[in-house]
């Protein structure tokens, strides 16, 4: 919840409130949203004006779902007398501004950071999970974390939260920066270095130069979350005056787990360790990376001073989080890994890994069923060429979707995985009727061959949607 003296306050007197009635400056907003399809009463709509489409057409639209104002550059016409038109120069600055003005009034607040190449989403949602029993936490709706999505989760702040988990994504280098000129964290989670938006930052070296920009903000009296078993994060220790722990495997990590076994599937079992304590601890949700996932949010608990026994009730409760390792009944009563939410080379071989490792019948086989990885620019080819390579000791069946797909098709081939088990369907983004008749015929290979006792993988970028095929074979 937010004020109408919060967006006036942050504005600096850039702002024109057009109203039959002049509002009170108290007036409270219940949240903020850009899409007037999420409007319910009491909200502000938020009129941006995007390059294919201009939010103010839908003022009215807004209005009519329940908004009691809107920020935007131009008034609507068609709009009751009393709703409240917020006229500024620039609709995605005050929003800025306003989020800034929000949180400054609530210091107490303890706001946490959360980035990475790799399980920004799932640790956001594991941090949250484990802070909640200590106390009220908001945290980032579904994967806001932009230029748009960051404020606005911060809108959505209540008096009573002690802590904001904040997720925060980046395309370039300072934009981390920048997004810490709005709220700064008080505490910074840094996952992993990977190769997610190559295209935008053109090297390895200078993704791990924007991600440490979360710790680097931080001041002496913050925490920098670090998963120690990733060279480039645990590198950024160097970087920043905060306090650091150390989260992973290793033996020097603060937050350590160990004895790892069990199903790499359904959820493992680890020894969880801190400064001389132990708690054996039963995940449920899947793979090597679910162990990363969980230790994050221990450290994150044990940051907040929670016993370690309270951590480890946390951690038991978790979930395979919406698309994101859940596992569901496949074609022809398999078991399907739905991970299909994102996707690039380092996650794509972790929950291959995972099925690589997980038990099955001596006759079972394992598919995995994968589009392009978006955003990859000159790094395209090989970044698909040598996740096929790595995938051919992994997996038996390889299914691709997309343009750069047949790439993974390729370096299976060539790392010895034969033809007859790959199948490649051409298919361009742009072209939503061929991406669907390919996804529908990726479905009917799978109807057609796979057995109750093979495992099946769902994976790509989101911008392939492979949510629809998933709907194909359930169909």
């Amino acid at each position: 919840m937010f004020t109408l003296n919060d967006i006036l306050q942050g504005t600096a007197g850039k702002a024109r409130v057009s109203s039959s009635t002049a509002p009170d400056p108290q007036l409270v907003f219940r949240s903020a949203h850009h899409d007037n399809r999420q409007i319910e009463p009491g909200d502000l709509f938020i009129a941006l004006k995007g390059a294919r489409v201009d939010g103010h057409r839908f003022i009215p639209a807004a209005a009519q779902a329940g908004a009691i104002g809107a920020l935007c550059t131009e008034e609507a016409a068609d709009v009751p007398p009393d709703f409240i038109q917020i006229v500024v120069p620039d609709v995605v600055e005050a929003l800025h501004a306003t989020a800034r003005a929000r949180t400054q009034r609530q210091p107490e607040t303890t706001y946490i950071g959360i980035t990475g190449s790799n399980g920004k989403t799932s640790t956001k949602e594991a941090i949250a999970t484990v802070l909640s029993r200590l106390a009220p936490t908001l945290k980032t709706q579904a994967s806001y974390n932009t230029e748009i999505g960051f404020p606005l989760t911060l809108l959505r702040l209540e008096p009573q939260h002690r802590y904001a988990v904040l997720e925060m994504g980046a395309q370039w280098v300072g934009e981390l920066a920048w997004l810490c000129t709005i709220t700064r964290p008080n505490w910074s989670v840094i996952t992993n270095v990977g190769s997610s938006h190559l295209e935008y930052f053109g090297s390895q070296e200078r993704i791990a130069q924007a991600k440490s920009e979360l710790v680097q903000a931080l001041t002496p009296e913050g925490i920098a979350i670090l998963n120690y078993d990733d060279p480039n994060v645990r590198a950024m220790s160097q970087k920043t005056q905060a306090r650091i722990l150390s989260y992973g495997t290793a033996e020097d990590a603060i937050v350590r787990a160990s004895e790892i076994g069990g199903d790499t599937l359904r959820g493992q079992t680890f020894t969880l360790h801190y400064q001389g304590e132990q708690s054996r601890v039963q995940l449920n949700i899947p793979g090597e990376h679910g162990i990363t996932i969980a230790l994050a949010a221990a450290a994150v608990g044990l940051a907040a001073d929670m016993p370690l026994t309270e951590v480890t009730v946390a951690l038991e409760q978790l979930k395979a989080f919406k698309r994101r390792g859940e596992i569901k009944a496949g074609p022809n009563g398999s078991t399907l890994i739905d991970d299909s939410y994102n996707a690039n080379r380092q996650s794509i071989l972790a929950i291959a890994k995972t099925m690589h490792q997980a038990h099955i019948d001596a006759d079972g086989k394992r598919w995995v069923v994968l589009g392009d990885i978006l955003e990859q620019g000159a790094y395209a080819h090989d970044e698909h060429y040598n996740t096929g390579i790595a995938l051919a000791e992994l997996v038996d069946y390889i299914i691709a979707i997309g343009d750069h797909a047949r790439f993974f098709v390729e370096g299976a081939i060539a790392a010895g995985m034969p033809a007859a088990n790959t199948f490649y369907f051409a298919a361009s983004l742009d072209n939503t009727a061929e991406l669907e008749a390919a996804k529908q015929a990726a479905a009917d290979i799978l109807k057609d061959q796979v057995k109750s006792s093979d495992l099946v993988l769902l994976k790509a970028s989101l911008g392939l949607g492979m949510d629809t095929l998933l709907a194909m074979l359930q169909a």
